[in-house]
């Protein structure tokens, strides 16, 4: 087993001191996860690859059905469930694209967390990147963080990207 000394490296600084080959990178649209992306951007490896995850809650068919069914006409062609996701995924995708780094996106019907480790499991990522939303006390109970269930169940090792703290 190979052991990479990441230093360190902080994303507004773009001080990096590694490259890695495959990194996966949870994205939800948020500037910590923007950041995760430049970060992920930073130290991949010239003959590296990027694998962004984007997850999403799929809707019921009885819900769908529902909706579907309250739409007007003219708006059934257009009813795209799930486009908001992958819109998300196609602007952290252009980032990547933009600086020449290649790139999978992958599009997840699960929890977020869920999502991340099973593409990190299926390509053997060397590391893993997040954003980390700064929820607070009580929300972060109720309803864990993404960032902390990865890191706790990850295959590999995990880099974490924090919002910069306000002056």
């Amino acid at each position: 087993m190979e052991l990479v000394n990441l230093g360190w490296i902080r994303p507004r600084e773009r001080a990096v001191h590694v490259k890695v080959r495959t990194l996966v990178v949870g994205y939800d649209g948020s500037d910590p996860a923007r950041d995760a992306i430049h970060t992920a951007a930073d130290i991949v490896a010239n003959d590296g690859i990027v694998h962004i995850v984007t997850a999403y809650h799929p809707m019921s068919q009885a819900d769908l059905g529902d909706l579907r069914r309250a739409l007007p006409d003219e708006f059934q062609y257009s009813f795209d469930p799930i486009g908001e996701q992958g819109n998300l995924l196609a602007e952290a995708g252009l980032v990547l694209h933009d600086r020449g780094i290649e790139h999978d996106c992958h599009l997840v019907a699960d929890d977020p967390a869920t999502a991340i480790l099973e593409i990190a499991e299926k390509v053997d990522a060397d590391l893993i990147i997040v954003g980390s939303r700064g929820l607070g006390t009580m929300r972060r109970f109720i309803r864990g963080s993404v960032s902390v269930r990865v890191a706790t169940h990850a295959p590999t090792s995990v880099m974490i990207v924090h919002a910069p703290v306000a002056a």
